[in-house]
């Protein structure tokens, strides 16, 4: 077995929460110990002919309680994450793996601890999150005693009636049509149609070198990994790339200031880099994407710029296609293309001066 403690643990003291840092730090290291299980498990040559005849193996990563609560909501889709990378590298050796999410039964164990499941044993139970804790019980209500009534020979004085509260209506929104969109709002459509052809999205390996080119045919596309399930597959499919998700980013055009570029969201669990900038993961899953709801896993990014898709790649960028003088004049060009002025001829008969 193989046992992992995060560098950074989350706290009570407004540190990022555990999912986040489960996703970020931890991930790659299962997914590295899963490789290194398997490894292990094919050291011993088996003939070929026993090869085929193994059957389908079980490899269970067991989680720490809290752990597990963390990613209790995402369980599955991180189970088919991580059974698509043993797969692809049990494939190596001709073997069939799959990965199985367990909670361990003790707090103080380490965050996680990969192992192979023994032939004949019944398949682990799958992680539930756990009950919702009971609501707070209901505030006492206040008992109105009545007073006790004056003594006949003296009047009863009636208490004067409170006054009833001033109310002034609030004053009229007035809307402001230059005013900066607030975050969580939805983000504003895109535009229908771009010129075809005008950008692309360039794969580079970490030399620089392209490894493919695809065309972004409209003002909103997503990119991701290839896979077969309708729900995630993106738009734009990235070969030979298991770190990248199945749905990883969404391009969004938007112009600022004048310069073409485009808002990129990080729909899938690993961070990415755009120069000195990480946007964490929203693992925004599979259905209708919210971009309203994704203003921390947002960057703009314009033509040029390498997008780094988690710590080990790959680059992808956004070229720009189109001739100077069309970005000029579609307003996409980083500086205006300024018609210089022909020099007037000299006139012989003017006045010199000194």
């Amino acid at each position: 077995m193989t046992d992992f403690t995060p560098a950074s643990r989350p706290s009570d003291g407004g540190q990022e929460p555990l999912l986040d840092s489960f996703l970020r730090e931890a991930l790659p290291e299962v997914k590295l110990a899963l490789g290194d299980l398997i490894d292990r498990d094919n050291a011993r040559a088996i003939p070929d002919r026993y090869v085929k005849m193994l059957p389908l193996t079980t490899l269970v990563v067991t989680l720490r309680p809290d752990a597990a609560q963390a990613v209790a909501a995402i369980a599955a889709e991180l189970e088919g994450e991580l059974t698509d990378s043993v797969m692809r590298h049990g494939s190596l050796f001709d073997r069939d793996y799959r990965v199985r999410l367990v909670e361990a039964g003790a707090r103080n164990v380490p965050l996680f601890r990969v192992g192979v499941q023994q032939a004949g044993q019944p398949d682990p139970a799958p992680i539930t999150p756990a009950p919702p804790p009971p609501p707070p019980p209901p505030p006492p209500r206040e008992e109105h005693t009545m007073a006790a009534p004056a003594p006949r020979d003296e009047p009863t004085m009636a208490a004067p009636a409170p006054a009833a509260p001033r109310f002034s209506p609030p004053p009229p929104v007035v809307v402001d049509p230059d005013a900066t969109r607030v975050e969580g709002l939805p983000a504003p459509p895109p535009p229908e149609s771009l010129p075809a052809g005008r950008f692309e999205l360039v794969m580079e390996d970490e030399g620089g070198a392209e490894l493919a080119v695809h065309e972004i045919a409209g003002g909103s596309v997503t990119v991701g990994r290839q896979t077969d399930r309708d729900e995630l597959r993106s738009d734009i499919q990235l070969e030979g790339s298991p770190n990248v998700s199945r749905r990883q980013l969404a391009l969004v055009w938007a112009e600022r200031e004048g310069r073409a570029g485009f808002d990129v969201y990080n729909l899938g669990l690993n961070a990415i880099h755009v120069g000195e900038r990480e946007v964490p993961g929203a693992n925004a899953g599979k259905g209708a994407l919210d971009f309203g709801a994704l203003g921390e896993s947002r960057v703009w990014v314009a033509p040029g710029e390498a997008i780094r898709i988690g710590g080990h790649g790959p680059i992808v960028r956004i070229r720009d296609c189109a001739p100077t003088g069309a970005d000029a004049v579609a307003g996409g060009a980083d500086e205006p293309v300024v018609d210089e002025a022909p020099e007037a001829e000299e006139d012989p008969d003017r006045t010199q001066f000194g």
